[in-house]
């Protein structure tokens, strides 16, 4: 692995079925401070790529690593899925004192507590007045940003999303989009699964997209000048064809 490679995936062959691989000799690194976002339609394997990468998944041949001289522990990464990471039964303040255990349990807990209504994530996401909530109670967006703080709130190496704009409100996705983008700027690692092109065009630096199996284009965001010659590339030139949906 390259000395400046936070992740690397090298000939990476996975499937479910025997002898029907989803991926087939999948290779690229993701070098400290670039934002990566993995493209592709529907059941190409990009969640499976997440699941390998992160050892959710042990792939048939081939490796999926995540760089120890920079991310010495797991809990130095922060996987945001479609769940969050969070406890349905809790409050939102009982997931973040939840997450403190595991990532700082020698720090003072009552100043914790007490700065957490000031804690500049939980103002930025608006989440002040749903600190006392249940989780099962949330809405998807609120549940989304609740997920994105408590997995932020301790600062992680390596920042990896799966699907982060699905099904939430436009404000949610807006405050996604932003919070990332600074957070690139900040020259932090991210690698993002992802169907959304404007999230890409707003957040990455480079884009990896997914077909049959394979990887059909890695590029810099920089090669592209402007967003449609970026989307088409993106959608590998792909069409919508007009249906008639027999109406």
């Amino acid at each position: 692995m390259n000395t400046t490679d936070i992740i690397k995936v090298n000939d990476l062959t996975f499937g479910y079925k025997r002898k029907q691989a989803v991926l087939e000799h999948i290779t690229f690194a993701v070098p400290k401070g670039q934002s990566l976002a993995i493209l592709g339609y529907n059941g190409v394997g990009k969640t499976t790529l997440f699941d390998l990468i992160v050892g959710l998944r042990r792939p048939w041949s081939g490796y999926a690593a995540i760089n120890k001289a920079f991310v010495p522990s797991m809990r130095d990464v922060f996987q945001m899925t479609e769940q969050g990471g969070l406890i349905d039964t809790m409050t939102v303040r009982e997931n973040f004192k939840f997450r403190k255990m595991l990532f700082k349990p020698k720090d003072d807990d009552k100043t914790f507590f007490e700065a957490l209504e000031k804690n500049p994530l939980v103002r930025a996401f608006e989440l002040n007045d749903q600190l006392d909530k249940k989780v099962s109670d949330l809405s998807s967006g609120l549940r989304k940003r609740v997920g994105i703080v408590a997995g932020m709130m301790f600062d992680p190496h390596v920042i990896m999303l799966d699907e982060p704009t699905n099904a939430i409100d436009p404000l949610t996705r807006d405050l996604l989009i932003e919070y990332m983008g600074r957070l690139r700027a900040d020259n932090r690692t991210i690698l993002t699964i992802t169907h959304d092109l404007h999230y890409c065009w707003n957040v990455s630096d480079r884009i990896i997209v997914l077909d049959h199996k394979h990887i059909a284009l890695d590029a810099m965001l920089s090669d592209f000048n402007s967003f449609d010659e970026f989307s088409k590339a993106a959608m590998l030139g792909k069409e919508h064809e007009h249906v008639g949906f027999g109406l």
